[in-house]
C-alpha cells in the first residue's frame, strides 16, 4: 500500500506540474472548452504511457549508452513544440474551435514520445519503484501513472475552461495564443541550452 501510495504522490506532482503539455491544454480548453481538449489530454496520456513503459523494459539503459540518441530525441521534441509554438501564433482570436484543429490525439501521442522531460521522468520513476525484469510491476505503475496522468491533465483543462469567461473578447484569445507560443519556445530554448552535443 505505501508502494502504491509513493507511486501516486510521484505521478501526480510530475504530471500536475507546469511543462508545454499543461500549457497547451490550457490554452486550448480556454478557447475551445474542454470536450475538443480532451482527445489531446488522452493522446498526451497514451504517449507517457507508452514512454514510462519503454523506459520500465529497458529502453533507458539504451538511451544512456548512446547519448546522441537523447539529444535526437529532444531535437524531434523541440522541432515539434516549436510547430505547435507557430500553431498558437497563427491562430485566430475566434472563440469557435476550427474542424481541421491540428491539436488532437496524435498530437499529444508525438509530444509526450518526444518529450526529453517525459522520458527523464519515465527513467526516474521506474528506477525508483519497478524492480528489474519485474513486468506485473511496471504494469501496475503504468497504468496507475496513467489515470492520474489523465486525471491531472483534465484538471488543466477543466481550470482553463473556467477561465474561458475572463478571456471572452477576441483580443484576450489572440494575446493567451501568443503567450503559449513564446512559452512553448522559451522550453525549446532551454531544453537546447541543456543539451551535451560534442562536435
Amino acid at each position: 500500500m505505501s508502494a502504491l501510495l509513493a507511486m501516486s504522490l510521484y505521478a501526480f506532482s510530475m504530471s500536475i506540474t507546469p511543462g508545454p503539455v499543461n500549457v497547451i491544454i490550457f490554452s486550448r480548453a480556454v478557447k475551445d472548452g474542454v470536450g475538443r481538449t480532451i482527445p489531446f489530454v488522452v493522446g498526451a496520456t497514451l504517449g507517457f504511457s507508452s514512454v514510462l513503459f519503454c523506459a520500465g523494459v529497458g529502453l533507458n539503459l539504451l538511451i544512456q549508452k548512446y547519448a546522441w540518441l537523447t539529444n535526437l530525441v529532444a531535437l524531434l521534441g523541440c522541432g515539434f513544440i516549436c510547430y505547435l509554438a507557430i500553431q498558437f501564433f497563427r491562430s485566430g482570436s475566434n472563440l469557435q474551435s476550427s474542424s481541421n484543429s491540428q491539436i488532437g490525439v496524435w498530437s499529444g501521442v508525438a509530444l509526450m514520445i518526444l518529450n526529453p522531460k517525459a522520458w527523464l521522468a519515465a527513467i526516474a520513476g521506474t528506477s525508483l519503484f519497478v524492480e528489474e525484469g519485474q513486468l506485473s510491476q511496471l504494469i501496475v505503475f503504468v497504468c496507475l501513472y496513467g489515470i492520474i496522468c489523465f486525471l491531472s491533465l483534465s484538471l488543466w483543462a477543466i481550470v482553463g475552461k473556467k477561465m474561458s469567461d475572463i478571456f471572452s473578447l477576441s483580443r484576450y484569445i489572440t494575446s493567451l495564443n501568443r503567450i503559449t507560443g513564446v512559452l512553448l519556445l522559451v522550453v525549446c530554448g532551454y531544453v537546447l541550452i541543456g543539451l551535451n552535443i560534442t562536435l
